[in-house]
């Protein structure tokens, strides 16, 4: 199968998703979907420039063929086993922490090297989400097993 059909189904699918959590989300007050209508819009959005970007390429005649779906696959299932785990650590240690040793350890899986890059990228990322959603927002925090 080639690539450029497998991204152009990707991005259909994503449009739908867009739509259908859109629609969920008009289904509840402006206050309390606000940002999940926020998100909506910009997955829609973003999928739909894709699949624009990705017609006119191949109108051009650019397209290639999967190469190393053996690679893509097992990159593929550990970035979700690394999700998996990023969740499952929000509830046996803190947010906090769990998220810096996962923006760390995916830093380091981009091919990174350099400790003062991935401390610099870990800590700044997580203080970033901090602030916009604990401080800025007033989410209220995930309840872990450990550290409060």
């Amino acid at each position: 199968m080639r690539q450029d059909v497998m991204d152009k189904f990707f991005s259909l699918l994503m449009i739908v998703f867009a739509i259908t959590s859109g629609i969920v989300a008009f289904q509840y007050s402006y206050e309390s979907s606000y940002f999940p209508r926020l998100l909506s819009a910009f997955i829609a959005t973003i999928a739909l420039l894709l699949l624009i970007r990705l017609q006119s390429s191949s109108n051009a005649g650019e397209g290639s063929m999967v190469e190393g779906a053996k690679d893509q696959i097992i990159a593929g299932l550990s970035v979700f086993a690394g999700i998996a785990l990023y969740t499952f650590g929000i509830q046996i240690i803190n947010f906090e922490l769990s998220t810096i040793i996962f923006i760390a350890g995916f830093v380091f899986y981009l091919g990174y090297r350099n400790l003062l890059i991935i401390s610099g990228v870990s800590l700044g990322v997580t203080a970033l989400l901090y602030g916009i959603f604990f401080e800025f927002l007033a989410v209220s925090r995930p309840e872990s097993l450990f550290l409060e």
